[in-house]
């Protein structure tokens, strides 16, 4: 790393949403970086930096400008400011809101261009030609663990409407494929509808001494287009809810989005049969959370028998077979466009779960076990609305017609599956909620409950 780069990133990098390390402080070891050139006169280096904090390790991309003045609006973006070697002042700039950055990544991932750095490198991989000139860029807000820059379009791909871009940097980067991309890319490439227009991704390869060859490669950044208007399906639903509207409809047409995501990527990419090893593993890791569960909420202890029973009752009841799967469904992760259409977004995967883990193939049942989720925390957050459970029940219901009219397959004659998976899903929740937000826990504990008396359990 330049030394101006180097004093104020600690301090920084714990204070962002992406940073993994809460509560600690960054142990910082640059492993790569590559410049990103072009005539402008800013500097634009990408620092991979290895945190080495205990029990926490992680590798993140910082993309940095280096400015010699202010730049105007970004004031929130600048990490701090260093002098260079000559004494002069040098303004560090979180570099996706810096306009300077977004066109050169862009050009890096469009042109089919490389990158070279100390130790690091990275290609891009383009799918159409895109016109930048003249183009504006913008930072999505609220983002967890990456960071996505919208790019307004002069003029958009060739025979396209496409207004603008969207494009995705990973922000903590791992050796391996970054499913998001490869799955949507894969969807796209097939026609399915139910993803945005694939632009292109960039590459990366950095020093990894862990590794027999010495050198890791993974995704560094996604573009896609962007769908301008579009909103996601969880306040639609909030609303809906809050107001005492119908939104069976809607869940149904989210259902057969769902199943038509399935079926597409069952066509593209491999699949297999559930074998004994593959539900055991499956199996394994739903006691894991049961226990991970019962230790952070103690009351969970008591569905215990229950829930084992049920897992026992899945792993000898008939498995559908394996593909790769969104891993992290939500009406969070659903996008009404503005014609009237249903896509589905942010394929990585649950972001806790090892990279190793989320490019194996997988039970479909997660994806819907996790949209029926999605509806029961529409009702759990909006407890005083009146008939809101009786809502989310026809929500339920409705989404999993809308999967079966596309699957040609109703999830409900293998509830005990559909149960196992949910009862999982809340369990990963109710750790989630009693270290995050102890006020929504009661959502996936009544959730628990609900499953245990469904099953005889209480």
């Amino acid at each position: 790393m330049s030394e101006p780069a180097a004093t104020p990133l600690a301090e920084w990098i714990s204070g962002q949403r992406w940073y993994a390390g809460k509560g600690g402080t960054p142990q910082l070891r640059e492993i790569g970086s590559f410049n990103l050139t072009g005539e402008n006169p800013t500097r634009v280096v990408t620092h991979l930096l290895l945190d080495e904090i205990p029990g926490r390790p992680a590798l993140y991309q910082v993309p940095i400008t280096e400015r010699s003045a202010p730049l105007e609006g970004a004031d929130a973006a600048l990490i701090g400011v260093v002098n260079d070697e000559q004494g002069d002042l040098v303004y560090l700039y979180d570099a996706p809101h810096d306009p300077v950055y977004a066109t050169r990544l862009l050009r890096l991932i469009l042109d089919g261009a490389h990158a070279d750095g100390l130790q690091a490198s990275a290609d891009g991989v383009p799918v159409t030609a895109v016109e930048l000139d003249g183009a504006r860029s913008h930072v999505l807000r609220g983002e967890q663990s990456n960071t996505s820059i919208v790019v307004e379009l002069a003029s958009g791909p060739a025979g396209s409407p496409v207004a603008a871009l969207i494009c995705k940097v990973f922000r903590t980067l791992h050796h391996g494929e970054n499913p998001d991309v490869v799955l949507q890319s894969a969807l796209y490439e097939a026609g399915s509808h139910s993803v945005p227009l694939t632009i292109g991704s960039a590459l990366g390869q950095w020093s990894d001494s862990g590794r027999e060859s010495g050198r890791a490669s993974g995704h560094l950044a996604f573009a896609q287009e962007f769908l301008a208007g579009a909103r996601d399906a969880w306040p639609i639903a909030l609303a809906a809810a809050e107001n005492g509207e119908d939104f069976t409809a809607s869940a149904r047409q989210i259902g057969v989005a769902t199943a038509d995501a399935h079926a597409t990527l069952a066509s593209a990419l491999p699949t297999r049969r559930a074998d004994a090893a593959d539900i055991d593993s499956a199996t394994a890791g739903w006691r894991g959370r049961l226990d991970d569960a019962i230790h952070a909420v103690p009351e969970l202890g008591r569905l215990r028998p229950s829930i084992e029973d049920l897992y026992a009752r899945a792993a000898a009841s008939p498995w559908p077979p394996l593909q790769r799967v969104h891993g992290d469904l939500h009406l969070g992760q659903v996008l009404a466009t503005p014609d009237g259409h249903w896509v589905l977004i942010d394929f990585e995967g649950e972001p806790l779960r090892p990279l190793a883990e989320r490019t194996e193939p997988d039970c479909p049942v997660r994806d819907v076990a996790g949209m029926l989720r999605s509806f029961d925390y529409v009702a759990g957050s909006r407890p005083d609305v009146p008939d809101v459970h009786q809502w989310a029940a026809d929500c339920r219901s409705a989404f999993l017609d809308g999967y079966a009219e596309r699957a040609g397959e109703d999830m409900r004659t293998t509830q005990v599956l559909l149960d196992a998976f949910e009862a999982d899903k809340a369990l990963y929740e109710a750790v989630y909620e009693a270290r995050n937000r102890p006020t929504w826990l009661p959502i996936p504990v009544a959730a628990l409950r609900s499953i245990a008396e469904r099953e005889g359990g209480l």
